[in-house]
């Protein structure tokens, strides 16, 4: 039937549509723009579906590797506009639901810290960190992602992680002189 979806990217969808939007929501700066990203990203898979090579790649990392550039789009247009900047006023699901008023501004401001610190990293070490994190990938998913070796994965978050500790250790510093 014209229109309908294929029965695999129903099953896509289901199954990888968290695993992108949390790959894509930890690079932006809004839900709403992960949102946004995320629903791109499959409307170009599908698109692209009969390009798609289950040899070459699996469904997840093939998605994710749309999902990258999709990614590196938005927050090129971004910078040219010059509005990058993240706070959680733009990023109200990071906010701390903690019971405690305390808690909740002591959570907040870690995730500020954190936020900032990582905006600071280079964009490969804010990929790397994304995919491990955002997208929950091992080493050998994101090695295929990023067509390199798993042992290449493993010290790039290794050495994006030791930037990362000492971009918010800079940052501690700066708020207590």
């Amino acid at each position: 039937m014209p229109g309908e979806l294929p029965p695999d990217f129903e099953a896509w969808f289901r199954d990888h549509r968290e695993s992108v939007y949390r790959y894509v929501r930890f690079r932006v700066a809004s839900r709403d723009a992960a949102e946004d990203l995320t629903s791109e990203v499959f409307m170009k898979a599908l698109r692209s579906l009969r390009r798609y090579d289950p040899r070459r790649s699996a469904p997840r990392t093939w998605l994710l590797r749309i999902a990258r550039n999709a990614t590196t789009d938005h927050l090129r247009a971004l910078q040219r506009r010059g509005s990058l900047h993240i706070s959680l006023d733009r990023a109200p699901d990071l906010v701390s639901r903690a019971p405690s008023q305390e808690e909740r501004m002591l959570r907040e401001e870690q995730v500020q810290r954190l936020l900032n610190a990582a905006a600071t990293l280079r964009a490969a070490d804010q990929e790397v960190l994304s995919l491990r994190y955002g997208a929950g990938l091992g080493n050998m998913e994101i090695a295929e992602t990023l067509k390199i070796s798993a042992n290449a994965v493993a010290v790039r978050v290794h050495r994006a992680l030791n930037r990362l500790r000492a971009a918010i250790a800079e940052s501690r510093a700066g708020v207590e002189d």
